[in-house]
């Protein structure tokens, strides 16, 4: 992290050193921000994991959700010697408002299936951060996972079900 002044710089580093050591039918998906308080601003890279969800205080309900899904191939895949991982790299970068609200979570909670093989899915991951966004990050949290289990019933879980909440204060 001290070597590089980016998020994209740093992916591009990290995959050159995973295409060295990482198994040829391994790859890592990953998002990595940097949350720069004194600029008010999180700028973000992401290498084929899910996006990531900004609830935003300063926008009308109409507008208030938007997903961030800049461009990135997951970290490690052998294609070339990391040029193509570069080339499709994009960062982005998003002002900060006191209460604005960022969630990241694994694919486990969009992909949970119900007994019927239907996803939860991330229109409805969306919309209930868009709902409910302003509520505190604990009860955010606890509403995710009570509709994902809602909706899931009794099918068994096949992934892990992982979330990071971030509000600005």
């Amino acid at each position: 992290v001290q070597l590089y002044r980016s998020p994209r710089a740093l992916l591009i580093g990290a995959n050159g050193i995973l295409l060295r050591h990482l198994d040829p039918r391994s790859y890592i998906t990953m998002i990595y921000a940097v949350l720069d308080l004194e600029a008010r601003t999180l700028t973000y890279a992401r290498a084929g994991h899910c996006p990531m969800l900004h609830w935003s205080a300063r926008a009308d309900a109409s507008s208030r959700i938007q997903t961030l899904s800049a461009s990135g191939l997951v970290l490690g895949l052998q294609l070339d010697n990391g040029e193509m991982f570069a080339k499709l790299l994009e960062e982005g970068s998003v002002p900060l408002v006191p209460g604005d609200l960022f969630v990241l979570y694994t694919d486990g909670i969009t992909e949970a299936t119900n007994p019927a093989g239907d996803w939860f899915g991330e229109e409805r991951l969306a919309a209930l951060v868009a709902e409910h966004g302003d509520r505190p990050p604990d009860e955010l949290r606890a509403r995710i996972l009570h509709e994902v289990q809602s909706f899931v019933g009794n099918a068994p879980q096949h992934d892990d079900m992982t979330m990071v909440l971030l509000k600005m204060e």
